[in-house]
């Protein structure tokens, strides 16, 4: 995502946290606003071109913003597979991490508005690469040391599952995490190993989220058709980004799970290249697609990607028109 064009295209913050969301939501024409838990971080180091922060969990990342935005690790507190079986994950339900009457109130405020409420939570995938050890950490100890490879997924799932327990209790509609299971070419591991050690994880948060009347929102890039059968099967409501950027065909997508789960996105992270006329072409495609049997919402694949000012303004324009054409 380009953070400049992103930032100039944010309406002013007035400093009211409710106020500020709808005006975000009415600007991009959206109709969900989000809450959230994370871990805490706090700054190393920081200045107009980068800025190195740590998270609790000792993980360390460094943010450049020349000439573009552009994220690396630095350091991570796990290193070997002893030290996943020895680590302690923050206390999700540490009441100075949030303060539960006051999210309840935001809550009410954005029902009150008119808009569904999203509570952001770790994605238990995302969770060990992110914040406790390196991908390739992760992905040679699911294959050698599954022991280690557990603790690191329950470490995770624990903490995702008691989030999700709290949003839920302040009333959220809808729990979001996030853990990208592919790249373009195909899953970041088998079938097998994502039955292992992802899914246990996404059916109880699935069974967590209809216990208390929600819906489930899996963010997941990469080329994942091989597991939709289990992503589906475990109760997932809606997934994004689906999109051709990870060669995923909406149209197939639609076909196979679109009576059981709804798609959320189509839409290139190419139209930064594009010219007006491609970019409308483009979303009228897309929303031919997915418009047919409802249960589609229609977004890039990450953010706005690169691209003028202007031509941002005129895709978010084009969108907004595009989504009340209405469903078939």
């Amino acid at each position: 995502m380009d953070t400049t064009v992103f930032r100039a295209l944010m309406p002013p913050p007035t400093g009211d946290r409710v106020r500020d969301a709808l005006l975000f939501a009415e600007f991009f024409d959206n109709s969900a606003v989000d809450v959230g838990i994370s871990l805490r971080q706090e700054t190393l180091t920081r200045d107009a071109h980068h800025h190195r922060y740590r998270y609790e969990t000792g993980a360390v990342w460094l943010e450049r913003y020349e000439p573009m935005f552009n994220r690396e690790a630095v350091s991570f507190p796990i290193n070997t597979p002893d030290d996943a079986m020895q680590f302690t994950m923050p206390d999700a339900a540490s009441p100075e991490r949030l303060d539960d009457e006051e999210l309840r109130r935001v809550v009410a405020a954005f029902h009150d508005a008119g808009y569904f409420v999203q509570g952001g939570v770790m994605g238990a995938w995302f969770g060990v690469y992110y914040y406790l050890t390196t991908f390739a950490n992760a992905l040679m100890w699911m294959a050698s040391h599954p022991d280690a490879a557990h603790a690191l997924f329950d470490r995770t799932s624990r903490f995702s599952l008691d989030s999700a327990t709290r949003l839920l209790r302040c009333g959220v509609d809808c729990i979001f995490p996030a853990s990208d299971l592919g790249s373009a070419r195909g899953l970041l591991f088998s079938r097998a190993m994502f039955q292992e050690y992802v899914l246990p994880w996404l059916r109880e948060l699935a069974d967590c989220c209809h216990d208390h009347g929600a819906f489930l929102h899996l963010h997941s890039h990469g080329h994942i058709e091989e597991i939709m059968d289990d992503v589906v099967d475990a109760g997932v409501d809606i997934i994004n980004p689906i999109g051709p950027s990870d060669n995923n065909d909406l149209a197939m997508f639609k076909a196979h799970w679109g009576d059981r789960v709804t798609l959320h996105g189509g839409i290139s992270t190419t139209i930064g290249a594009m010219s007006r006329e491609g970019i409308r072409g483009h979303i009228a495609d897309v929303m031919a697609v997915g418009r047919v049997g409802g249960r589609f919402f229609p977004r890039t694949e990450s953010g706005i990607p690169p691209m003028t000012t202007d031509l941002a303004l005129f895709y978010i324009e084009t969108l907004k028109e595009a989504r009340h054409w209405g469903y078939a």
